[in-house]
């Protein structure tokens, strides 16, 4: 664990501390008057010893814990922070609601009388602490997001570093990309012509379009599409081969992180095709506001690998899963299973039109 994590730890610590402490040594209790009356109707005076702080009621009043931290790092990052106020609002009053009951409970169990008094110190007791609660976890959750944007930030200058130390003059390269075209239609060569033109809308993709923080989402599945019929050229269509990519987005164009889907796509031409053997690869991606889902099923063959392959194996999807924790933080679900034949990838983003 960092430091951060300790000293927070350790500040929790104090704060329970102090509270017990200071509760404890300035609430009065002992003996108290009723007012009740009898089965005449007549008012009279009773005299109830009450020991608020017995041993159950104090392990009863000790439940305020887990619902503060349940509100803390459940609730505000689940739903106040996905704007789900109404839900958030009423796990907030059920959870009061339960534990105030508890602890009259364990009051009524010692036979003791549950007086209003009671119930009014038990209420603004929970409520107390819940309201520290809300306070610690917003306060705590934005800082979480001021630092998550700092890395993003610090990720970005660090990408657009290494880019620059390894880019080729774009102008260059499309120019010679243009010399290659040319040289490829005078020669009638339609599929090197093909590869180009895919090679050269991939290129002006990456180096142009990469450049802002979110693209449209046509513009994402074009560049995929450029992609699967780029590799599709290394392979002969006697190839026992299988590649689907499906489509449906209601005509609907939000705008989507760059190259945020191309990884998987990579990663299934990777591993799921072998000459060899009967292979698939099913892409689909679905867009239904605000949820896109993206799903990839590729069959997977066990290839000797190299040692270069076995070090870097892996790195573009843990790079994505970086970038959507980032990027879309509780506002995506990525889930990848695997069995002996099968590679399944399933991602589905909240994503603003």
């Amino acid at each position: 664990m960092t430091l951060q994590k300790w000293v927070e730890i350790f500040l929790n610590i104090i704060f329970w501390v102090v509270s017990i402490s200071i509760l404890l040594l300035t609430t009065e209790t002992g003996i108290v008057e009723n007012t009740v009356e009898n089965d005449n109707g007549i008012v009279i005076q009773e005299t109830i010893e009450v020991g608020l702080f017995s041993l159950p009621n104090f392990l009863g009043m000790l439940g305020i814990i887990p619902l503060f931290y349940s509100i803390t790092f459940y609730l505000i990052p689940n739903y106040y922070a996905s704007k789900k106020y109404v839900y958030f609002s009423l796990f907030i009053i059920l959870g009061l609601i339960i534990l105030t009951g508890i602890e009259l409970i364990i009051i009524y169990l010692q036979k003791t009388p549950v007086l209003a008094m009671m119930i009014k110190f038990f209420l603004f007791y929970n409520l107390f602490f819940v309201t520290i609660a809300i306070i610690y976890g917003i306060i705590r959750h934005q800082l979480r997001l001021e630092k998550n944007q700092q890395l993003l930030e610090k990720e970005k200058v660090s990408a657009e570093l290494q880019l620059m130390q390894s880019q080729i003059n774009p102008h260059f390269m499309f120019n010679a990309l243009n010399n290659l075209l040319a040289i490829s239609e005078r020669s009638h060569n339609t599929q090197t012509s093909s590869g180009i033109t895919k090679l050269s809308d991939l290129l002006r993709f990456m180096i142009y379009d990469t450049q802002s923080d979110n693209v449209l989402l046509s513009k994402e599945i074009e560049f995929v599409e450029n992609f699967i019929a780029l590799q599709k050229l290394r392979y002969s269509t006697e190839d026992p081969f299988e590649i689907i990519f499906i489509v449906d987005t209601k005509n609907q164009n939000p705008k989507i992180a760059p190259t945020l889907l191309i990884p998987f796509v990579e990663n299934a031409f990777k591993h799921g095709l072998n000459i060899q053997s009967p292979s698939f690869i099913d892409i689909k991606l679905e867009f239904k506001s605000p949820q896109l889902r993206f799903e990839i099923k590729n069959s997977k063959h066990f290839l000797r690998k190299t040692e270069f392959e076995k070090k870097y194996s892996g790195i573009g999807l843990e790079n994505v899963k970086k970038r959507l924790a980032l990027l879309y933080p509780n506002q995506h679900n990525l889930d990848i299973t695997e069995d002996e034949h099968t590679f399944y990838v399933q991602l589905t983003i909240n994503l603003s039109e």
